[in-house]
């Protein structure tokens, strides 16, 4: 069996998650044997205790298969329409198999690209079955070695203890109100903010069925999350039990967070 065949199982299966989750198909991802075909090939940097590159390849085909399933139509797929669609599927398969594993690895999708490098032999494969379509073949493997641990280092002697005329608090430090628990039980609206722009009045009145509006945000920048209005915290869209959710990477100071319950 491959190194890292339970990360890429997992990941494989997540991804049909991700794309059932998308397209409202059944989809099914298996275990298969045969012939392989690696155009298209996604690199994925692997953290933790064993680091290295993953890699997801598969044919053209089946690439602009994933891509109609999404769009409903299969005209025109042009190689960039392939290489958003696979980093987003894979950066959200990612994000879901980090979400539902502790201390896990992390995975981090690379830019997706041609290529002639055909699968290596170790590599495992997988069809992703579409309903009663044929199944797309998807071909994993992983270049993994262990992360050295780090040197233990001796314990410093520890300090002396501070008087109270020693201790100095901050003037702006965040305190927490005695009373808090009295409004915990509050409900407080929730909303996730993937960009924002301005807009003419002109442009306004022109929206219609099919309209584009750029948010002036790249796919990969976390997106917001708000609390009464106020940002609070940022992090990754993910797909968990085929709900889409928030995968929180960063928080606002306690003190920010506090000025949110104000009503």
């Amino acid at each position: 069996m491959v190194e890292g065949a339970a990360i890429l199982e997992a990941l494989a299966v997540k991804l049909g998650d991700v794309l059932g989750a998308m397209t409202g198909i059944t989809i099914r991802v298996l275990p298969t044997a045969g012939d392989t075909v690696a155009d298209w090939q996604v690199p994925i940097r692997v953290g933790g205790t064993r680091s290295g590159t993953a890699t997801l390849a598969l044919s053209r085909e089946g690439a602009v298969r994933i891509v109609t399933a999404i769009v409903g139509h299969a005209a025109d797929v042009a190689d960039t329409d392939i290489v958003d669609t696979l980093r987003e599927l894979l950066g959200q398969a990612a994000a879901a198999y980090a979400y539902g594993t502790d201390n896990g690895p992390t995975l981090d999708v690379e830019t997706p690209a041609m290529s002639g490098t055909p699968a290596p032999p170790q590599a495992v494969s997988f069809d992703m079955m579409l309903g009663t379509d044929e199944p797309v073949r998807l071909t994993f493997w992983a270049d993994l070695a262990p992360v050295a641990a780090r040197a233990v280092e001796p314990a410093r002697p520890a300090a002396p203890p501070l008087s109270v005329d020693h201790v100095r608090v901050p003037v702006d430090a965040a305190v927490v109100p005695r009373n808090l628990d009295v409004v915990l039980d509050i409900e407080l609206p929730i909303t996730v903010r993937f960009g924002e722009t301005q807009m003419t009045l002109e442009n306004l009145a022109r929206l219609g069925p099919g309209s584009m509006i750029d948010l002036a945000r790249s796919p990969d920048d976390p997106v917001d999350l708000l609390v009464n209005g106020r940002l609070v915290a940022r992090g990754q869209v993910v797909v968990v039990s085929g709900c889409y959710g928030l995968r929180v990477s960063e928080v606002v100071s306690t003190a920010d967070r506090l000025r949110s319950l104000e009503l």
